[in-house]
């Protein structure tokens, strides 16, 4: 198994009912080029394709922002601004920022400054230093769990697991503490750095998922 395309991170919200039926060839196929040696023997176009770094179904000469732009999602020009609200300068769009982001902001502020938050409601793109890219809670909605019929989520209360924040992340220690409305606060040992909302949070045990949920 390579642990490096591990996609349990993108399967976690699946039920029984979709993974008893659920087929993965390459599952027993440790690294990718034995995956690319089998599509040559077969003659496949896509032998030689290099792997996607944004959205992979989008082709080389296409980012993920001309791809919203051409269909009519086109973001307004807002404020950069500090954790205070100072207005530091002027970013010519939200789509084109993502938590943790120090490059291509297009202008300089004298030191490293990092993505730490992206409003929609307020256009706004807040920038910090790196420190302030790292925390310890991550709080998550719409979380499923695989449970005993006989268990509901009030039973995690405390539970250790393991935790991903995104998909190439390692899973890190971390303690569970479900809230109202379903929500779970998941408390870290160690600082998480990049935490971005509307991405998923997963918990696994060993190699076992437990479920996961979506990122406050």
């Amino acid at each position: 198994e390579n642990k490096k395309k591990d996609q349990t991170y993108m399967l976690y919200r699946l039920g029984q009912e979709v993974l008893s039926r659920l087929l993965l060839p390459l599952s027993r196929i440790g690294e990718k080029e034995a995956a690319r040696d089998l599509a040559r023997q077969a003659a496949l176009d896509n032998a030689e394709q290099k792997d996607s770094q944004e959205i992979c179904f989008l082709p080389e000469d296409q980012d993920y922002v001309r791809f919203l732009e051409a269909r009519g999602f086109r973001a307004s020009p807002g404020s950069f601004v500090d954790a205070s609200g100072q207005v530091l300068g002027v970013h010519p769009g939200i789509t084109r920022f993502t938590i943790g982001q120090r490059k291509g902001l297009g202008q300089t502020f004298g030191k490293p400054m990092y993505v730490t938050k992206v409003d929609h409601k307020k256009n706004t793109v807040t920038l910090g230093d790196d420190e302030s890219l790292w925390s310890r809670i991550v709080c998550s909605r719409e979380n499923v769990f695989v449970l005993p019929a006989d268990q509901d989520d009030r039973t995690l209360e405390g539970v250790a697991v393991e935790a991903k924040i995104r998909s190439t992340a390692p899973a890190a220690p971390a303690t569970l503490h479900p809230g109202p409305d379903g929500r779970v606060e998941t408390r870290f040992v160690a600082p998480q750095r990049a935490v971005t909302p509307g991405q998923s949070i997963v918990f696994y045990r060993g190699d076992v998922v437990l479920g996961g949920g979506i990122i406050e």
